[in-house]
């Protein structure tokens, strides 16, 4: 670990914060530059009431933590113990525990942590494949915007997907301080950890103004938590690209091993 090597942190919401916090704490310098700020679904009344009739779903899915907390929110009664949970990720399905009342008793896929392998839509397909019998309705809560993989994948199988955004992404626009914080990190050498493909389009738009900045940026290693957000980046123009846990002990390891 080089101490002089700045680390951005573009996950957004509060496991965003509390990762560079992580990292600072353990030594490495970290900027929280979330790609997206959260806001509230497009169309709460819709929302609500879809949400009021999800006893009528064999499945809804949760893409993201902040979709559990979100669909938490809106929530009028507990989970209905008929309707089975999906996860993408390890951080959803805690936050899915923590916020959705209820949802202990009903069932999960994965079952157990050390069942998720990895946290993108492609590593939840097969536990959603084992179903039986599979899910007829199934109920997929995101952002007003995303992926359509998983959602192709159950239409083929021959589930109804009803997809319902439950909170929307806002471009975040970083403040005359913060924009100040990174220019001073560049000249030492700037690495970035990456949570997700839209990122790296909202990182480009965020620093456009700024081209001395972003070059540095990807100049500097970029630590992507999955094989599609890698290819984005260097599509992007990322120079050195690496695939990284999004965990302060394994950002750190990864900048170690790669010469951060």
């Amino acid at each position: 670990m080089s101490a002089s090597v700045t680390v951005v942190v573009t996950r957004p919401g509060a496991a965003g914060r509390t990762l560079a916090d992580d990292l600072g704490r353990a030594g490495q310098p970290a900027l929280w530059l979330p790609a997206f700020e959260f806001g509230p679904a497009p169309d709460q009344p819709h929302a609500r009431a879809v949400l009021a009739s999800l006893a009528g779903f064999d499945l809804a899915v949760f893409v993201s933590p902040q979709a559990a907390r979100a669909a938490a929110a809106l929530l009028g009664a507990p989970w209905p113990a008929g309707t089975a949970i999906a996860v993408v990720g390890a951080g959803t399905r805690a936050a899915v525990f923590s916020s959705v009342e209820g949802a202990a008793h009903a069932r999960v896929l994965p079952a157990r942590d050390e069942d998720i392998r990895g946290s993108g839509s492609e590593s939840l397909w097969p536990a959603l494949q084992s179903m039986q019998p599979p899910p007829r309705r199934v109920l997929l809560l995101r952002a007003q915007g995303g992926r359509e993989w998983l959602a192709e994948r159950l239409e083929e199988a021959g589930s109804a997907v009803t997809p319902l955004s439950v909170y929307t992404r806002l471009p975040f626009t970083p403040s005359a301080g913060l924009r100040a914080r990174l220019a001073a990190a560049a000249p030492a050498g700037l690495a970035s950890a990456i949570s997700s493909s839209e990122a790296v389009d909202a990182l480009a738009r965020m620093l456009g103004d700024q081209p001395e900045l972003w070059r540095a940026l990807r100049r500097g290693l970029a630590l992507a938590s999955h094989p599609r957000i890698a290819e984005r980046l260097r599509a992007a123009g990322f120079e050195r690209v690496g695939l990284c846990a999004p965990e302060a002990a394994a950002i750190i390891a990864s900048l170690q091993e790669g010469g951060g």
